[in-house]
């Protein structure tokens, strides 16, 4: 069965690079633009991973991470910021985040990751 993953980004360059990056795997992956339409999909469909920008319109990625560890503790979740700080990254991590890459990324950094993520 393919493995679900669930995009969150403001950016459409940076969901269109993911998406390009990832479409050599079997993965059937969702997009959103913000945060409250992450917390929607979560709850509506069952996800292997969540890729989410920290900085998003209407509800932080922090915000997202820590009510999806709340509801759906399995979901794996790959923080992603243009925000390159340390204090974010260990609040991340802290809130259940199971890694964080700093934009921009490249392409092998963001398979490994996934790939890791998904084992």
């Amino acid at each position: 069965m393919k493995k679900q993953i669930l995009i969150a980004d403001d950016e459409e360059i940076v969901v269109r690079s993911c998406l390009r990056i990832l479409s050599a795997q079997e993965f059937d992956i969702d997009t959103v633009s913000n945060g409250l339409e992450a917390i929607e999909k979560v709850a509506e469909k069952e996800y292997d991973l969540l890729i989410l920008d920290i900085m998003m319109p209407k509800m932080s990625g922090m915000e997202v991470l820590q009510r999806v560890k709340e509801t759906h503790p399995d979901i794996d979740v790959i923080m992603i910021t243009g925000l390159n700080q340390i204090e974010t990254a260990v609040e991340a991590m802290k809130l259940g985040a199971f890694d964080y890459l700093p934009k921009p990324f490249d392409p092998e950094e963001l398979e490994m990751v996934v790939e890791r993520a998904l084992e």
